[in-house]
């Protein structure tokens, strides 16, 4: 999926691809979440318009009397609630967010008091997928196969998230029963922020396309390596992560993950194929103009900072002595 906004936040101009893991890593204030926000709310409303859109018609069927509408329609409804995660640069009169996904596009704009437009060929395309794969029960139960698939900030996200529960649970020992949260066996009274930012994964991580905001916050150097392996191994069985970050370390683990020739021997569970990696840097100009560059992971070559290249170095050694480790046994 191709996204192209205009007059966004900070950003004026700015294009991004979304890849199974894709990284928005920059400063405070350079549109990381405006965008990655952008991106959620345009995709939660249409994949809630086209669930309603598939409801009706299956309603229909089953000869209940039903007011069709147009997908159109629906999305203008839906995007009501989240219009307002579309902010408007400073000085312009209105944003623009266009998404591209297979031959399909769609177009929202979005005026600095809030009045929106939506249009493109993407509602026509997924009218008619909705319509060609509608399978309705005659109790009413209905499936249907989404066009595009949402991407979800964990507040929107309503499932549990087995494989996070597991991965919190052997990776930190917490692990929740019911409402209550353990560590080490003992109950938690107060959860500290990062006990309770993993507990939310566990909870709320049940999106097929999640949007995670500072994920390695509060988390300490080997346990960011741990975060790094676990979105690498969930994005290889079908997962999409859009990650907003402030770490280098992370984008650099990331990186480090998608260069090497097999991330087993990193400790990662790959569930399917290798998952495509795109980091993307988000930089200040001044307050309210910021700009974006996609790091080039080609050759598994990154633009590093000191702290970066360290990392590289220690992974260096570490595969030194599994290979050490190896021979000797």
């Amino acid at each position: 999926m191709e996204v192209h906004v205009r007059n966004l936040g900070p950003l004026k101009e700015a294009a991004v691809k979304l890849s199974p893991v894709t990284l928005f890593i920059g400063v405070n204030r350079s549109g990381k979440s405006i965008l990655a926000n952008a991106i959620s709310a345009v995709t939660t409303a249409f994949a809630e318009a086209q669930w309603e859109y598939a409801k009706r018609h299956a309603d229909k069927r089953l000869g209940r009397y039903v007011e069709l509408r147009s997908l159109a329609q629906l999305f203008n409804e839906k995007f009501q609630e989240e219009v307002f995660a579309i902010p408007v640069r400073r000085g312009e009169r209105e944003a623009a967010i266009s998404v591209r996904y297979g031959d399909a596009s769609l177009i929202v704009t979005v005026d600095n008091v809030a009045n929106f437009s939506a249009k493109g060929d993407m509602f026509e395309k997924a009218e008619k997928t909705t319509l060609d794969t509608l399978r309705v029960s005659t109790r009413g139960d209905f499936d249907y196969t989404p066009y595009m698939y949402s991407w979800r900030t964990l507040g929107r996200c309503e499932r549990i998230y087995p494989e996070a529960l597991r991965w919190i649970a052997k990776t930190f020992d917490i692990v929740l029963v019911g409402d209550a949260v353990y560590e080490g066996g003992n109950a938690y009274r107060h959860l500290s922020s990062m006990v309770e930012s993993l507990v939310n994964l566990g909870r709320l991580g049940g999106c097929r396309n999640l949007v995670l905001e500072e994920p390695e916050a509060h988390l300490h150097d080997d346990a960011v390596f741990e975060l790094a392996k676990f979105i690498y191994g969930q994005a290889s069985g079908g997962r999409g992560f859009l990650v907003t970050t402030h770490s280098d370390l992370l984008a650099a683990w990331v990186a480090a993950l998608a260069a090497h020739p097999n991330p087993g021997e990193l400790g990662v569970e790959l569930a399917g194929g290798r998952p495509e990696v795109r980091i993307y840097r988000f930089r200040l100009r001044a307050i309210g103009d910021a700009y974006v560059e996609e790091v080039d992971l080609s050759g598994g070559e990154v633009d590093m900072d000191e702290l970066q290249l360290r990392v590289m170095e220690e992974l260096s050694r570490a595969l030194a002595r599994i290979k050490n480790a190896l021979r000797t046994a």
